[in-house]
């Protein structure tokens, strides 16, 4: 039987959640077995061979869904290979400085869990119409939306991820 991988995530605007679910679609064209759900919504991590946490980052936080997720299961996680992802429009300019705020910002995480391999740090989606001022003056405008998401990093990264949890996918048939 195929490796299972559970990809759970917090998300406020969908963004994690649509890279989430790129991530499980990866991972399953390497022939794994993947479910992408809400961190919030996890029971149990039994039955998963490994699991990959994600989280967007704002104000230098990540979400509580995670964190709180992460406290629910540490004792679990502690025995599984983990992979963690952090989401930000921060992490689209990854310099030094950058790269040490979402390291600090992943704590919550990373401080409880061993994660194997390098954290996946992604750039996101960013409406004006998200910043809370702003949002209350301002309708949802798709137009004014940067996304900087690099779709080809975030399959690179996944990609290098059953290697990295130590997760040998099946041979795939002739």
């Amino acid at each position: 039987m195929p490796p299972r991988i559970l990809v759970a995530y917090a998300t406020k605007h969908e963004t994690t959640r649509e890279i989430a679910d790129a991530i499980a679609v990866t991972l399953r064209e390497d022939g794994l077995v993947v479910e992408a759900v809400p961190a919030g919504t996890v029971t149990s991590v039994a039955g998963y061979d490994a699991v990959v946490i994600g989280s967007p980052i704002y104000m230098g936080k990540i979400l509580k869904e995670a964190k709180q997720f992460v406290d629910r299961f540490a004792a679990f996680l502690q025995e599984k290979p983990v992979a963690a992802f952090a989401v930000g429009m921060s992490c689209k300019d990854l310099t030094d400085e950058n790269c040490k705020k979402v390291e600090a910002a992943m704590e919550p995480i990373t401080a409880r869990v061993p994660i194997r391999g390098e954290m996946g740090i992604f750039a996101g989606r960013m409406n004006p119409s998200y910043i809370p001022v702003l949002g209350l003056f301002m309708r949802y405008d798709e137009a004014k939306t940067e996304d900087a998401r690099d779709w080809g990093a975030i399959r690179a990264w996944t990609g290098r991820l059953p290697a990295r949890l130590g997760l040998a996918a099946p041979p795939l048939p002739a």
